[in-house]
């Protein structure tokens, strides 16, 4: 006999993950609303992690067992594919829903059919300082204030959102060519097509650790050349806002003045004078303005 399709699909990928394993899962099978399956790709673990999740045996949990490591897109697309709820929900391995969670959040979209995805407000907390720990800026409710805030920072925590599965399903689920920005431009991606919104209370606590991903030093170069590829297919989408256009490209030109100074801290000036020359082409009055302001900085400091 076939289960009933469950309303939402909590997905996550986790890769050896045993520290904080548990504590994620139990965030989940402890919310209040039930009506859910959690589907957990193992992407190839060789620690404690496949142990973990076998000694809950709770019938809501479907594991996904990766053969090799996959980069997170093509792990969570894999988890994507199994689901069958009407909703996913994400969460990192190493993050914790706070209660209430997934009722509201399914409730939210229930009640507004023209949005995709809805995320929540954050909080950052690390094994020192326990949940509610330090806020994170909280996103805009409304669709185009969110989108204009999204153009100048990356304000959605990716563990916090939850969005309806065929629209995402339909164009190709996350984009697997990208590690780190996938969230990010899955976000644009929808928004081509429909609606985003935010929820204002924190339904989501975010882990920071020294083994996450984001702490490792070979991390920030890889980012931000994606994050500039992220920017640029943003930017050839159709419809968009004229503060959220102006927005991407700031950005895309900040994040290439990065480039250009993490290239000259490693002695590869021709790498660097090339992301500075792509920094002035895509925005000449914030490259100004920022090269103004490093100027400025550094007159201070010298005198």
């Amino acid at each position: 006999m076939t289960a009933a399709q469950p309303k939402v699909s909590v997905l996550m990928s986790v890769l050896d993950g045993e520290e904080y394993l548990a504590e994620a899962m139990d965030s989940i099978l402890g919310q209040d609303f039930t009506d859910f399956e959690f589907v957990i790709v193992d992407n190839a673990s060789t620690d404690r992690t496949a142990e973990i999740i076998a000694s809950y045996g709770d019938h809501r949990i479907v594991t996904i067992t990766n053969s090799e490591t996959l980069n997170l897109s093509q792990s969570l697309n894999r988890g994507l594919v199994a689901a069958r709820g009407d909703y996913v929900a994400r969460l990192d391995a190493d993050d914790i829903a706070l209660p209430g969670r997934l009722r509201k959040q399914a409730a939210w979209l229930d009640a507004h059919s023209d949005v995709a995805l809805v995320a929540t407000a954050a909080c950052e907390f690390n094994d020192d300082t326990p949940p509610p720990g330090r806020p994170y800026p909280t996103p805009p409710a409304d669709h185009d204030a969110l989108m204009a805030a999204l153009s100048t920072n990356s304000i959605i925590a990716h563990s916090s959102i939850m969005f309806r599965r065929q629209p995402v399903v339909e164009m190709g689920g996350y984009p697997e060519t990208f590690t780190y920005c996938m969230d990010y431009l899955l976000y644009f991606r929808l928004a081509s097509k429909t609606r985003l919104a935010a929820l204002p209370e924190t339904l989501v606590a975010i882990r920071s650790h020294p083994g996450q991903i984001t702490a490792l030093p070979s991390w920030r170069l890889r980012r931000e050349v994606e994050a500039v590829a992220a920017f640029t297919e943003a930017l050839n989408y159709p419809n968009l806002a004229v503060p959220v256009r102006a927005g991407l490209k700031r950005y895309r030109s900040q994040t290439s003045i990065r480039l250009a100074l993490i290239h000259a801290r490693m002695a590869h000036p021709v790498a660097a004078a090339g992301w500075l020359c792509r920094a002035a082409f895509c925005a000449p009055l914030a490259f100004f303005h920022v090269v103004r302001n490093g100027l400025c900085n550094r007159l201070e400091h010298t005198q």
